[in-house]
């Protein structure tokens, strides 16, 4: 993993935070062309504290988990806290994802944080080092969910 060529400046932080967001709409569109947009080439992807059967390296391992993965109905992220520490960009959010299109069942909600070491690239930020962490999740006991309760 490279290190930051100088401290981080706000344009850094903007970009760090353009990623997380871009990475929402990249696997909602399930655009997956579009991965090397997100990770480096030699990427690490560790979901298994969220349920993944093993950790994904590389590229092209991480595209194949993604495409063959029940996906919520959005990918949201918030509370993001960009440090650097031991020469690494590191990245911790959290985030919330609604399971609630026809074919998710039972319909829920699932949270939990990211924890990511991002590193610059000649074509902008990109995930070195990614670990999902599923922490809670909401399950409703209403079905059909009303109008008030969709998210869609």
């Amino acid at each position: 993993m490279s290190t930051v060529p100088h401290p981080l400046d706000a344009y850094d932080l903007l970009m760090v935070h353009q990623l997380l967001g871009h990475y929402g709409h990249v696997v909602d569109d399930q655009d997956w062309d579009r991965f090397d947009e997100l990770f480096t080439p030699d990427a690490t992807l560790d979901y298994t504290a969220a349920g993944a059967p093993t950790v994904c390296s590389g590229l092209a391992e991480i595209v194949a988990f993604f495409r063959g993965v029940n996906h919520p109905s959005a990918h949201h992220v918030t509370n993001i806290v960009v440090t650097e520490r031991d020469g690494q960009v590191r990245v911790r959010s959290k985030f919330f994802a609604p399971y609630t299109r026809g074919s998710h069942t039972p319909k829920r909600w699932k949270g939990g944080t990211y924890d990511d070491v991002v590193v610059p690239t000649a074509a902008g930020w990109r995930f070195a080092f990614r670990v999902c962490t599923a922490r809670w999740q909401f399950t409703t006991d209403e079905e059909p969910i009303p109008p008030h309760r969709r998210s869609w």
